[in-house]
């Protein structure tokens, strides 16, 4: 492999990165926003539902050629983040928790919200990596 072709597989890999970043930012926003739907920390860690979100990522990385050894502890470091963010926003006080929308649930979490990823952004990520 030359210098030009590691530089342009390396600038696709960097559009997937990108890609992937705002998507998921799109789910912590969700993960948000399910917080206030729930009726405090023991509800949190649901092991039943991370049992069936692991069993589609296996499957889906199956599917589509991802290595599970690689999906299976990157959705688990995903999950266990998004508890932590969760546990968080629980304990702010009601009245703000009850206040969370779709713009602010990114403002509550760690970092500012990022532009949404269009279907069209993420078939050419997909294309690139092939």
């Amino acid at each position: 492999m030359n210098a030009a072709e590691l530089a342009a597989r390396r600038a696709r890999i960097d559009r997937i990165d990108d890609v992937l970043v705002r998507l998921v930012a799109a789910r912590q926003r969700q993960v948000a926003l399910i917080a206030r739907l729930k009726t405090g920390p023991g509800g949190v860690r649901d092991p039943e539902r991370i049992a069936v979100i692991l069993g589609r990522v296996g499957a889906a990385a199956r599917n589509c050629g991802l290595d599970e050894a690689i999906a299976i502890p990157v959705w688990r470091e995903l999950l266990e983040r998004s508890a932590q963010a969760q546990l968080a926003l629980l304990r702010m006080p009601d009245r703000m928790l009850s206040r969370l929308d779709e713009g602010q649930a990114a403002a509550a979490g760690p970092s500012r919200p990022s532009p949404p990823v269009s279907s069209k952004e993420t078939a050419s990520a997909v294309r690139e990596s092939r």
